[in-house]
């Protein structure tokens, strides 16, 4: 005999299952209000855009473009008939954080929505979204990083520390640290000439002193000191030069001849002393020192006037001499440590001959006012990266913000540089003044240590 069902029992079910799902809502938002509560005045608009961004993902992918609809071919599964064609959207998978300057929406990309197609979707996305900018970077393969900035992280000044052991490393350049506070490091093993462009007054100088701060301490460089602008900045810092110079030509050029003499030398030796054919490969000693040989407002000294009168045309003679001595060292000095940084406010053909400006494999640009002056400097794939272009970064906010390509990321990188004040560097140049050496007198009088042998 069959029973009919318990009418109770059924209807028990449905009601237990509403009640679980109203528990869960109810945790939910309790602990959504618990850390809603406890935030601070600043944090709580973040969090209000994060929940936001979250949950309307799906209908705001929808709306600026950034779902994609395929068709294929039921499966074998399906209780369509075989062959059926059906469609599938596809919107890409998200991840949301709320962070102090705003909201970290990590994006997986899926068939044909990539960096590309999020950047272009940048300002549709400000602007449901209602924030001040939004930045989009590729992460790595397969992420792409959208950035919903309330406030901007990289406008905050960043402080200098005193580097360690590792960051005092020749063979390491750190450059600052990205949009999430993480550090940045630039190629400087293996290079040997690095472009600093960008605008007056926007932080050429002070990521010049950070440099010099984070490699005056190693006994494995020395320094060659050269300032176009001709005042007091590099005065102190002259203390921890190998050679140094102000705007003077002739004695600028009579310098680089004895960089290049020393390099000469050191193509001559390095097989025999080192028992290799590139430094890189044991690394600078203090023996065989990395010979870092910076040249501020280079263009003072590589542009010709082109005059008639024979002052002009004297000028003009040592301008090429020097820009064929400075060409011959970024050329020819890479696997003998001697590293040439050349800054200058516009790396244009006119300012720095494009023989020498394309050899370098660095650049970095501060702020830029011209499209013409970013190119110059970063390469035409600049373009491309609109959310990077150097021409973003006039806002005084942006002092210190530079735009380069970063090691061991794809594209260009936006980097906070540290500010080092005028009075750090000088204490650091006289505490240090004792390191400095003349490299081609140890090379020539056979002073090499047993640091040098290889390892």
């Amino acid at each position: 005999m069959i029973h009919p069902p318990d009418t109770r029992l059924v209807m028990a079910v449905p009601a237990v299952v509403v009640a679980v799902a109203a528990l869960a809502v109810l945790v939910w938002l309790g602990a959504h209000a618990v850390r809603y509560l406890v935030a601070d005045r600043k944090l709580r608009p973040v969090l209000r855009v994060a929940w936001r961004i979250k949950y309307t993902w799906r209908r705001t992918a929808r709306r600026v473009g950034l779902a994609q609809t395929e068709r294929i071919h039921s499966p074998w599964w399906s209780n369509r008939p075989p062959g059926t064609v059906v469609t599938r959207e596809l919107i890409p998978a998200v991840t949301v954080a709320a962070e102090w300057w705003g909201v970290r929406v990590d994006a997986s990309t899926v068939g044909r929505l990539g960096v590309e197609e999020f950047t272009q979707a940048a300002g549709h996305l400000a602007d449901v979204w209602r924030v001040p900018l939004v930045r989009v970077a590729q992460v790595r393969p397969g992420l792409v990083r959208i950035r919903a900035l309330l406030h901007d992280p990289l406008t905050q000044p960043a402080t200098w520390t005193e580097p360690t052991d590792a960051e005092s490393d020749p063979a390491v350049w750190v450059a600052g640290v990205d949009a999430d506070e993480q550090p940045v490091t630039i190629r400087s093993a293996g290079v040997s000439g690095v472009v600093v462009a960008g605008l007056a007054g926007y932080g050429k100088t002070s990521f010049l002193n950070a440099r010099y701060c984070q490699l005056a301490p190693s006994p494995a460089v020395q320094f060659v000191l050269i300032d176009g602008k001709g005042g007091p900045d590099y005065d102190d810092l002259f203390t921890r030069a190998w050679l140094s110079a102000k705007d003077d030509p002739e004695q600028v050029r009579d310098h680089l001849a004895r960089v290049r003499e020393l390099m000469v030398a050191r193509q001559h030796a390095i097989r025999s002393v080192l028992g290799v054919k590139n430094v890189w490969h044991v690394g600078p000693s203090a023996s065989w020192p990395l010979v870092a040989v910076v040249i501020d407002e280079a263009h003072t000294f590589l542009n010709e006037t082109k005059g008639t009168d024979a002052q002009s045309k004297r000028l003009d003679a040592l301008a090429r001499e020097t820009a064929r001595l400075v060409e011959e060292l970024i050329r020819k000095g890479r696997n003998v440590g001697i590293q040439v940084v050349l800054a200058t406010q516009k790396a244009t053909g006119d300012a720095i001959p494009t023989k020498i400006r394309d050899n370098c494999q660095v650049a970095i640009s501060f702020a830029q006012r011209t499209s013409e002056a970013a190119t110059a400097v970063l390469g035409s794939d600049i373009t491309n990266a609109p959310d990077e272009h150097p021409r973003r970064l006039q806002d005084p906010a942006y002092v210190g913000v530079a735009s380069m390509v970063a090691h061991g990321r794809p594209g260009f990188t936006l980097v906070r540089t540290p500010y080092v004040p005028d009075a750090t560097a000088d204490a650091i140049a006289t505490a240090t003044a004792h390191l400095v050496r003349d490299p081609l007198h140890l090379l020539t009088t056979g002073r090499v240590v047993a640091d040098a042998a290889p390892r």
